[in-house]
Protein backbone atom coordinates (compact mmCIF):
# COMPACT_ATOMS: atom_id res chain seq x y z
CA UNK A 1 0.00 0.00 0.00
CA UNK A 2 1.53 3.31 -0.85
CA UNK A 3 1.95 5.97 1.70
CA UNK A 4 1.68 9.64 1.40
CA UNK A 5 5.60 9.68 2.75
CA UNK A 6 7.15 7.96 -0.42
CA UNK A 7 7.27 11.57 -2.45
CA UNK A 8 8.23 15.00 -1.18
CA UNK A 9 6.18 17.89 -2.73
CA UNK A 10 7.84 20.68 -4.95
CA UNK A 11 6.92 24.15 -4.63
CA UNK A 12 4.74 25.53 -1.67
CA UNK A 13 3.37 27.91 -3.28
CA UNK A 14 1.53 25.15 -5.25
CA UNK A 15 0.78 23.52 -2.53
CA UNK A 16 -1.03 27.14 -1.01
CA UNK A 17 -2.93 27.23 -4.24
CA UNK A 18 -4.15 23.87 -3.68
CA UNK A 19 -5.09 24.76 -0.36
CA UNK A 20 -7.38 27.31 -1.47
CA UNK A 21 -9.28 25.45 -3.97
CA UNK A 22 -9.49 22.58 -1.43
CA UNK A 23 -11.33 25.64 0.61
CA UNK A 24 -13.56 26.83 -2.14
CA UNK A 25 -14.62 23.19 -3.35
CA UNK A 26 -16.69 23.41 0.22
CA UNK A 27 -18.12 26.55 0.25
CA UNK A 28 -21.30 27.29 -1.23
CA UNK A 29 -21.36 30.81 -1.58
CA UNK A 30 -18.60 33.06 -2.67
CA UNK A 31 -15.95 34.10 -0.26
CA UNK A 32 -14.04 37.42 0.79
CA UNK A 33 -10.51 37.41 0.26
CA UNK A 34 -10.43 37.67 4.34
CA UNK A 35 -12.45 34.68 4.81
CA UNK A 36 -9.85 32.78 2.88
CA UNK A 37 -6.77 34.45 4.97
CA UNK A 38 -8.09 33.55 8.30
CA UNK A 39 -9.68 29.86 7.02
CA UNK A 40 -5.78 29.04 6.08
CA UNK A 41 -3.99 31.16 8.47
CA UNK A 42 -1.98 33.43 5.49
CA UNK A 43 -0.89 36.60 5.03
CA UNK A 44 -3.41 38.31 2.53
CA UNK A 45 -0.30 39.45 0.19
CA UNK A 46 0.51 35.61 -0.33
CA UNK A 47 -2.99 34.69 -0.85
CA UNK A 48 -3.58 37.78 -3.27
CA UNK A 49 -0.55 36.76 -5.44
CA UNK A 50 -2.05 33.00 -5.49
CA UNK A 51 -5.79 33.99 -6.42
CA UNK A 52 -4.82 36.30 -8.89
CA UNK A 53 -2.96 33.73 -10.69
CA UNK A 54 -5.80 31.30 -10.68
CA UNK A 55 -8.05 33.91 -12.08
CA UNK A 56 -5.79 34.05 -14.58
CA UNK A 57 -5.73 30.44 -15.61
CA UNK A 58 -9.75 30.38 -14.95
CA UNK A 59 -9.22 28.09 -11.87
CA UNK A 60 -10.58 30.71 -9.91
CA UNK A 61 -13.42 33.40 -11.06
CA UNK A 62 -13.54 36.66 -9.14
CA UNK A 63 -16.79 39.02 -8.91
CA UNK A 64 -15.43 41.98 -9.70
CA UNK A 65 -18.66 43.22 -8.20
CA UNK A 66 -18.49 41.98 -4.78
CA UNK A 67 -14.58 41.07 -4.60
CA UNK A 68 -15.59 37.67 -3.95
CA UNK A 69 -14.23 34.35 -5.11
CA UNK A 70 -15.32 31.36 -6.23
CA UNK A 71 -13.92 27.95 -8.34
CA UNK A 72 -13.52 28.33 -12.08
CA UNK A 73 -14.98 26.86 -14.96
CA UNK A 74 -11.63 25.46 -16.05
CA UNK A 75 -11.78 23.02 -13.30
CA UNK A 76 -15.01 21.59 -14.82
CA UNK A 77 -12.89 20.93 -17.92
CA UNK A 78 -10.28 19.29 -16.13
CA UNK A 79 -12.54 17.00 -13.91
CA UNK A 80 -14.88 15.84 -16.37
CA UNK A 81 -11.38 14.62 -18.49
CA UNK A 82 -9.64 13.14 -15.56
CA UNK A 83 -13.06 11.23 -14.85
CA UNK A 84 -13.04 9.76 -18.57
CA UNK A 85 -9.60 8.74 -18.13
CA UNK A 86 -10.34 6.47 -14.82
CA UNK A 87 -11.01 2.65 -17.43
CA UNK A 88 -13.24 1.42 -14.31
CA UNK A 89 -15.97 4.51 -14.92
CA UNK A 90 -15.96 3.97 -18.27
CA UNK A 91 -16.56 -0.32 -17.77
CA UNK A 92 -18.77 0.15 -14.62
CA UNK A 93 -21.29 3.06 -15.97
CA UNK A 94 -23.76 0.53 -17.42
CA UNK A 95 -23.67 -1.72 -14.40
CA UNK A 96 -23.55 0.79 -11.45
CA UNK A 97 -26.91 2.52 -13.87
CA UNK A 98 -28.62 -0.99 -13.61
CA UNK A 99 -27.97 -1.27 -9.67
CA UNK A 100 -28.90 2.42 -8.76
CA UNK A 101 -32.46 1.08 -11.07
CA UNK A 102 -32.86 -1.96 -8.72
CA UNK A 103 -31.85 -0.73 -5.65
CA UNK A 104 -33.41 2.92 -6.13
CA UNK A 105 -30.25 3.99 -3.71
CA UNK A 106 -27.08 6.09 -3.50
CA UNK A 107 -24.64 3.93 -5.89
CA UNK A 108 -20.58 5.28 -4.98
CA UNK A 109 -17.35 4.15 -7.59
CA UNK A 110 -14.38 5.27 -5.76
CA UNK A 111 -10.68 4.75 -6.02
CA UNK A 112 -7.86 4.78 -3.79
CA UNK A 113 -5.33 7.42 -3.54
CA UNK A 114 -3.01 8.59 -0.67
CA UNK A 115 -4.66 6.78 2.30
CA UNK A 116 -8.16 7.76 0.74
CA UNK A 117 -11.08 6.99 -0.99
CA UNK A 118 -12.12 9.29 -3.67
CA UNK A 119 -15.14 9.28 -5.63
CA UNK A 120 -15.21 9.09 -9.41
CA UNK A 121 -18.75 8.21 -10.27
CA UNK A 122 -22.01 9.04 -8.39
CA UNK A 123 -25.62 7.88 -8.85
CA UNK A 124 -28.00 9.63 -6.72
CA UNK A 125 -31.05 7.44 -5.10
CA UNK A 126 -34.19 7.84 -6.34
CA UNK A 127 -35.73 9.37 -3.33
CA UNK A 128 -36.22 12.48 -1.95
CA UNK A 129 -33.19 12.46 0.12
CA UNK A 130 -30.13 13.56 -1.66
CA UNK A 131 -26.65 12.16 0.02
CA UNK A 132 -24.52 15.32 0.12
CA UNK A 133 -21.40 13.41 -1.26
CA UNK A 134 -20.07 14.43 -4.57
CA UNK A 135 -17.32 13.19 -7.29
CA UNK A 136 -14.15 14.22 -6.18
CA UNK A 137 -14.61 14.08 -2.55
CA UNK A 138 -12.34 12.12 -0.60
CA UNK A 139 -13.48 9.70 2.41
CA UNK A 140 -11.01 8.41 4.94
CA UNK A 141 -10.47 4.57 4.70
CA UNK A 142 -10.68 3.39 8.63
CA UNK A 143 -14.42 4.61 8.77
CA UNK A 144 -16.44 4.10 5.41
CA UNK A 145 -17.10 1.19 3.81
CA UNK A 146 -15.20 1.25 0.63
CA UNK A 147 -11.97 2.17 2.77
CA UNK A 148 -12.85 -0.79 4.98
CA UNK A 149 -13.42 -3.00 1.57
CA UNK A 150 -9.90 -1.96 1.00
CA UNK A 151 -8.25 -2.48 3.81
CA UNK A 152 -9.65 -5.68 4.33
CA UNK A 153 -7.62 -6.94 0.92
CA UNK A 154 -4.52 -5.49 2.58
CA UNK A 155 -2.19 -7.49 4.91
CA UNK A 156 -2.15 -6.89 8.54
CA UNK A 157 1.07 -5.28 8.27
CA UNK A 158 -0.34 -2.29 6.05
CA UNK A 159 -3.08 -1.98 8.12
CA UNK A 160 -1.11 -1.30 11.30
CA UNK A 161 1.21 1.04 9.17
CA UNK A 162 -1.66 2.93 7.62
CA UNK A 163 -3.08 3.60 11.00
CA UNK A 164 0.22 4.70 12.51
CA UNK A 165 0.42 7.46 10.50
CA UNK A 166 -3.32 8.32 10.61
CA UNK A 167 -5.14 10.66 13.11
CA UNK A 168 -8.32 8.23 14.11
CA UNK A 169 -11.30 10.39 14.19
CA UNK A 170 -14.48 9.85 16.46
CA UNK A 171 -16.56 10.84 13.51
CA UNK A 172 -19.95 9.63 14.92
CA UNK A 173 -21.06 7.58 17.70
CA UNK A 174 -20.37 4.50 15.88
CA UNK A 175 -17.04 5.34 14.67
CA UNK A 176 -14.25 2.55 15.69
CA UNK A 177 -11.42 3.99 17.35
CA UNK A 178 -9.46 1.03 18.36
CA UNK A 179 -6.74 -0.26 16.02
CA UNK A 180 -7.19 -3.64 17.59
CA UNK A 181 -11.07 -3.39 17.29
CA UNK A 182 -10.45 -1.93 13.56
CA UNK A 183 -8.04 -4.98 12.48
CA UNK A 184 -10.86 -7.41 13.87
CA UNK A 185 -14.03 -5.77 12.03
CA UNK A 186 -11.57 -6.13 8.54
CA UNK A 187 -10.87 -9.51 8.97
CA UNK A 188 -15.02 -10.35 9.13
CA UNK A 189 -15.11 -7.83 5.84
CA UNK A 190 -12.45 -10.14 4.39
CA UNK A 191 -14.38 -13.22 5.18
CA UNK A 192 -17.93 -12.42 4.16
CA UNK A 193 -16.66 -10.57 0.64
CA UNK A 194 -18.28 -7.13 1.56
CA UNK A 195 -17.76 -4.30 4.19
CA UNK A 196 -20.89 -2.50 6.38
CA UNK A 197 -20.79 1.24 7.44
CA UNK A 198 -23.37 1.69 10.23
CA UNK A 199 -23.08 4.93 10.10
CA UNK A 200 -19.20 5.10 11.33
CA UNK A 201 -18.57 7.89 8.80
CA UNK A 202 -21.89 9.87 8.79
CA UNK A 203 -24.91 9.75 11.46
CA UNK A 204 -27.69 8.29 9.76
CA UNK A 205 -26.12 6.60 6.22
CA UNK A 206 -26.01 2.92 6.03
CA UNK A 207 -23.59 1.79 3.52
CA UNK A 208 -22.34 -1.35 1.98
CA UNK A 209 -19.24 -1.94 -0.10
CA UNK A 210 -17.12 -4.07 -1.97
CA UNK A 211 -13.74 -3.94 -3.70
CA UNK A 212 -12.95 -4.45 -7.54
CA UNK A 213 -10.75 -5.96 -8.83
CA UNK A 214 -8.97 -6.41 -12.44
CA UNK A 215 -6.31 -9.85 -12.43
CA UNK A 216 -6.13 -9.93 -9.07
CA UNK A 217 -5.52 -6.64 -8.21
CA UNK A 218 -7.45 -3.65 -6.95
CA UNK A 219 -9.23 -1.27 -9.63
CA UNK A 220 -11.64 0.13 -7.34
CA UNK A 221 -14.57 0.34 -4.82
CA UNK A 222 -18.62 0.12 -5.19
CA UNK A 223 -20.95 1.08 -2.70
CA UNK A 224 -24.55 1.52 -2.10
CA UNK A 225 -25.60 4.23 0.35
CA UNK A 226 -29.22 4.65 1.88
CA UNK A 227 -30.64 6.11 4.83
CA UNK A 228 -30.20 4.43 8.03
CA UNK A 229 -34.41 4.53 8.55
CA UNK A 230 -35.05 2.77 5.47
CA UNK A 231 -32.99 -0.17 6.07
CA UNK A 232 -34.59 -3.29 6.91
CA UNK A 233 -33.24 -6.72 6.68
CA UNK A 234 -34.63 -6.85 3.51
CA UNK A 235 -33.40 -4.32 2.14
CA UNK A 236 -30.53 -5.04 3.39
CA UNK A 237 -30.20 -8.59 2.09
CA UNK A 238 -30.94 -7.30 -1.62
CA UNK A 239 -28.27 -4.50 -1.11
CA UNK A 240 -25.66 -7.45 -0.26
CA UNK A 241 -27.13 -9.13 -2.74
CA UNK A 242 -27.39 -6.99 -6.00
CA UNK A 243 -23.80 -4.99 -5.15
CA UNK A 244 -21.91 -9.00 -5.16
CA UNK A 245 -24.00 -9.42 -8.58
CA UNK A 246 -22.88 -6.13 -9.80
CA UNK A 247 -19.07 -6.49 -8.82
CA UNK A 248 -19.14 -9.85 -11.12
CA UNK A 249 -20.50 -8.25 -13.77
CA UNK A 250 -17.96 -5.40 -13.85
CA UNK A 251 -14.79 -7.57 -12.77
CA UNK A 252 -16.28 -10.25 -15.25
CA UNK A 253 -16.20 -6.94 -18.52
CA UNK A 254 -12.70 -5.91 -16.91
CA UNK A 255 -10.83 -9.48 -16.71
CA UNK A 256 -12.28 -10.33 -20.22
Amino acid sequence: METTTEKKPYGTVLIRAKDILDYLEYRVDPVSLQEICTALNTSKSTVLKILNTLCSIDFVKRDEETKKYTLGTALIRYGETARKSFNIVNVAEAVLEELNDTIGETVHLGIYEQDHVVYVKKLNGKGQIILSSQVGHTLPLYCSAMGKAYLAEQSEKDVRDYLSRITIEKRTENTITDPEKLIQDLQEVKQRGYAIDNQENEKDIYCIAVVIKRNGKIEGMMSVSAPRFRITEEKKQKMITSILEARQKIESKLNG
